[in-house]
């Protein structure tokens, strides 16, 4: 299990990595399953502030309501899609912030139709 610093700091690389134009904006929050305001994603859910640093817009991750009332709220961040990022997986923590909004949706692979090739029987 990662401790809050742990993983403020994968968050944070991150954002660097794939949402430059956000920032965390407050303390990460390890969540509880049994608070009913908390947002949990399961065992090991933090919660933290994002605020988009070219529009002032937030993000709250983990939280169902609260501070700012304008902010838009999502699910807290599993540390395991945490620990697969500081294994460079990265599909998982791509797939969260599409989720909530601070990438764009991945478009799906593309696939190269390549036409048949001949029989290799010359036509003469």
């Amino acid at each position: 299990m990662l401790l809050p610093e742990q993983v403020q700091r994968l968050f944070q690389l991150a954002l660097a990595e794939f949402a430059s134009d956000w920032e965390i904006a407050g303390v990460c929050t390890e969540l509880s399953l049994h608070k009913a305001e908390h947002w949990a994603s399961g065992l090991g859910t933090f919660g933290l502030v994002l605020r988009n640093r070219m529009t002032g817009g937030a993000k709250v991750l983990g939280w169902r309501t609260g501070e700012p009332s304008n902010a838009t709220y999502y699910r807290g961040i599993s540390c395991r899609i945490l620990e697969a990022y500081a294994d460079r997986i990265t599909d998982p923590i791509r797939r969260y912030f599409e989720e909530i909004g601070i990438v764009p949706a991945s478009e799906p692979p593309l696939r190269l139709h390549q036409p048949p090739t001949g029989s290799g029987l010359s036509h003469a």
